[in-house]
């Protein structure tokens, strides 16, 4: 349970570093700002579920939120994660722009996430 706890904490400080790594590297698109981008998005990848619940209640009502938001949800996470896969592993490869728009999970808007560049 302690190691459990440890790796949590520590997920979560990566999280939090990359967001700011993340910000300020989306001023300039290099191979660190990409290969920021994909590590922040595969560990904050499971954030799209409950975003997704969050903006289908927003868009639609409550119980579309419950019952569609999961479903996007995953639909959402499984493509952050494959760009952050794609991105952390070949982030020495030109087209450093970002592969999803928003780059990370964090900016919640109501339009959704999957919008490729």
């Amino acid at each position: 349970m302690k190691k459990l706890s440890i790796c949590l904490a520590a997920i979560a400080a990566i999280a939090v570093l990359g967001t700011a790594s993340v910000s300020a590297a989306e001023e300039q698109d290099n191979h660190i700002s990409k290969l920021v981008r994909g590590w922040t998005n595969i560990a904050t990848f499971w954030i799209e579920i409950p975003k997704q619940i969050y903006v289908v209640s927003q868009q639609r009502d409550a119980g579309a939120g419950i019952l569609f938001g999961p479903v996007k949800g995953l639909g959402f996470a499984i493509a952050r994660l494959g760009a952050g896969i794609y991105e952390g592993g070949l982030f020495f490869l030109p087209k450093y722009e970002p592969v999803m728009d928003p780059p990370t999970v964090w900016p919640f808007e109501e339009a959704g996430t999957l919008a490729s560049k």
